[in-house]
């Protein structure tokens, strides 16, 4: 039996944050479409920008016959009030809030909603605290929990938004002894370790993983997914509905 699919988010949050079924989604920023393809999953007719062509070829990979756009949450290429929801995980913190948050308005429909969403980690978890302490030894900004979730400030006191509410999850991430020590070994500041202190660094971690793992199952990394959705408020803007999309571009992957 082929594994199941690991996703970022639970179906729990992702179905709080888009509500209803079959609607039409963008998501802002889709990276390598783990989150686009969640919701795709879930029947909903979503369309992924993201500033980078290469990254939208892995969601045209991930997601086969995906209608993926490259360009930028400050200048959408779509005509206003053609989603019901958009989208942006991990991303929103990304955007220049001033120029995004009127665009993401512009393109949602009377009652659509942005959704917002971000993992981060708990660190009330016993060995989850001694990771860090021991990453901190060498890098004193691991695991130092700066996520991007103070984007969130500016969409609250958004002229574009109203009854903006949040509910958070828990979501356990399954990693193994070989994940967790190449997470640690991608680390910048572990390239900078000599050979001995790298190599210290990488065995004090695989004594951790080896002191509370029950193999074989992985162990799980907690975090934390907070979610947030705001109601479109269109009073501040002038909307031509009548407008075609003012550009589409098609990757030919």
């Amino acid at each position: 039996m082929s594994p199941q699919r690991r996703t970022p988010y639970p179906a729990a949050a992702t179905g709080w944050m888009i509500g209803g079924h079959r609607l039409d989604v963008l998501d802002l920023g889709s990276g390598a479409g783990g989150f686009a393809a969640m919701l795709a999953d879930d029947g909903h007719r979503v369309r992924c920008l993201d500033r980078s062509a290469a990254e939208l070829a892995r969601t045209v990979e991930r997601l086969g016959r995906a209608r993926v756009v490259v360009g930028q949450a400050e200048a959408l290429p779509f005509s206003a009030a053609r989603f019901d929801v958009v989208t942006a995980a991990q991303t929103l913190h990304r955007f220049a809030p001033g120029l995004a948050l009127p665009e993401i308005a512009r393109v949602l429909r009377p009652g659509g909603h942005l959704a917002v969403a971000y993992n981060t980690r708990d660190d009330t978890v016993p060995w989850v605290r001694r990771l860090a302490a021991r990453l901190q030894q060498v890098d004193p900004t691991a695991m130092a929990g700066d996520y991007g979730v103070a984007a969130v400030d500016h969409l609250e006191d958004s002229v574009y938004f109203r009854q903006v509410s949040r509910r958070n999850f828990r979501n356990w991430v399954p990693i193994d002894r070989a994940g967790l020590l190449a997470m640690v070994e991608r680390r910048p500041a572990t390239a900078t370790l000599s050979q001995a202190q790298r190599e210290d660094l990488l065995a004090d971690v695989a004594d951790l993983y080896a002191g509370v793992a029950r193999p074989p199952e992985p162990l799980l990394l907690p975090f934390q997914t907070s979610c947030w959705r705001a109601e479109v408020d269109h009073r501040e803007l002038r909307l031509d509905h009548g407008a075609d999309e003012a550009l589409e571009i098609r990757l030919g992957f």
